[in-house]
């Protein structure tokens, strides 16, 4: 351990499964001696190590350990797989991840895949006081300076909104006094401004969620500056494929408002119309996500895209399926499921598919209106509902291409054995390493 003015910096290395430095118990995962910290890892099954690792990284920090430097010795080399899980358990809010890495490590690459993987957890902890719809333009800056300017980006508020026809997001934000605002991100490596877009991506940002007039209690308000984590979800994946030199174009819209109690705020009974002529009735005033993602999914649908891909923390039931580790996917086609699952797991991140079939597509109908934004009854499937309710804003034509992502794994809201309280910055690199498998395929 080194010893500066303001903390000690704790060398960390990797060391023998199962012989723990004394005086710990034999089968110990983390021990410590004077040279440092050692992480007790069987490597014979890579997902066990991995999180192995990581629950290391968050039981230093945990520890108190503000500063820590991962070291090679003789037999024990970091990788990139390791270090990036050692990065994602050891950084917290309070604290980020101040950690020095091997030299070999230590490259350009590397040190962007981190600073996009860092904006994407430290933008969704930000505080609705802060990041708003409006001010969300200064965060996507920053993340495009990432990528060195590698995306075009185009705001929507205002008067714009009645123009571009953006009923969800005009019904959604009417309430609060910060407007919504959609942001087009454009990420086109060919530089011509006709060329074909291979795969767009819709991204649920509400900055703040109270549920409307369907108000939600207190303690499930409190982490509801989270609630625009698919936004930032997508927008850190369009920069992953930037700075990996993605050669295709990739657009995505992000669908951002504040679902806030005003006079001028959406009603339970309110009836809207969405310029693809799907009428919508409000029968739960926090069930507002997908009435946002709508006017993306319009969008990304008449940008005559390859793939359509949303992603959104948009249920409950989502979370109640799968918990907080793996994230939710959900397509008509269920080979598009399956390739994500396997894609997530390529770069080391937890997915898995939730049904959804063509005979799900009725679940949202209403007497009221074509459909109705709040699905009830006895076993109403509330994650496929939501998927069924977006469908009808994807073109038919391209339902075998559309993949919906729920976000379970965004945030956490009380630590586990790996992550910390906060965003966990998880599904980004799926969503990069997706659609990557898809263009290789092709």
């Amino acid at each position: 351990m080194e010893n500066t003015e303001d903390f000690f910096v704790l060398k960390v290395f990797k060391a023998d499964p199962g012989t723990a430095v004394a005086p710990y118990l034999k089968d110990c995962a983390l021990s410590y001696s004077e040279e440092g910290a050692f992480i007790h890892a069987d490597t014979a099954e890579k997902k066990s190590y991995l999180r192995a690792v990581q629950a290391a990284g968050k039981n230093i920090s945990s520890a108190g350990y503000r500063r820590v430097e991962l070291a090679d010795r003789e037999g024990f080399k970091w990788t990139e797989e390791d270090a990036m899980s050692f990065f994602l358990g050891f950084r917290s809010i309070k604290n980020g991840a101040d950690i020095v890495y091997p030299q070999d490590l230590d490259t350009e690459s590397f040190r962007t895949v981190r600073s996009i993987i860092t904006w994407l957890r430290d933008t969704i902890d930000e505080p609705a006081s802060a990041l708003n719809p409006v001010s969300y333009i200064v965060y996507l800056n920053s993340l495009n300076a990432i990528t060195g300017n590698a995306l075009t980006v185009k705001a929507y508020t205002g008067d714009r909104l009645h123009a571009e026809n953006l009923t969800g997001l005009m019904t959604v934000g009417g309430g609060s006094d910060n407007p919504p605002c959609l942001y087009e991100l454009d990420y086109n490596p060919t530089g011509d401004e006709n060329a074909p877009v291979f795969a767009a991506l819709v991204g649920k940002g509400i900055t703040f969620d109270t549920g409307g007039y369907s108000l939600k209690p207190s303690e499930l308000m409190r982490s509801m500056h989270t609630d625009m984590g698919g936004s930032a979800t997508v927008a850190a994946s369009l920069a992953l494929l930037a700075v990996s030199g993605f050669d295709r174009r990739v657009k995505a819209w992000l669908c951002c408002a504040e679902n806030m109690v005003s006079g001028k705020a959406m009603r339970v009974g309110d009836v809207i119309s969405y310029p693809n002529g799907v009428s919508v009735v409000i029968d739960n005033t926090d069930a507002e996500g997908r009435l946002v993602l709508a006017d993306g999914l319009i969008r990304a649908g008449n940008s005559g895209a390859e793939y359509i891909i949303d992603a959104a923390t948009l249920t409950g039931a989502a979370k109640v399926a799968l918990g907080r580790d793996y994230n939710a996917a959900m397509s008509l086609n269920a080979d598009l499921s399956s390739e994500f699952v396997s894609s997530a797991a390529s770069v080391n991140e937890y997915a898995w598919p939730l049904p959804f079939d063509k005979f799900h597509l009725g679940l949202v109908s209403s007497q009221l209106a074509d459909i109705t934004n709040s699905a009830s009854g006895d076993g109403i499937a509330g994650a496929t509902s939501a998927a069924s309710f977006l469908s009808r804003f994807v073109p038919s034509e391209k339902w075998n291409s559309w993949l919906h992502i729920d976000l379970a794994a965004s945030y956490r809201k009380t630590p586990n054995d790996i992550y910390q309280i906060g965003a966990m910055g998880h599904g980004a690199r799926s969503v990069a390493a997706f659609i990557r498998k898809l263009a290789g395929r092709r």
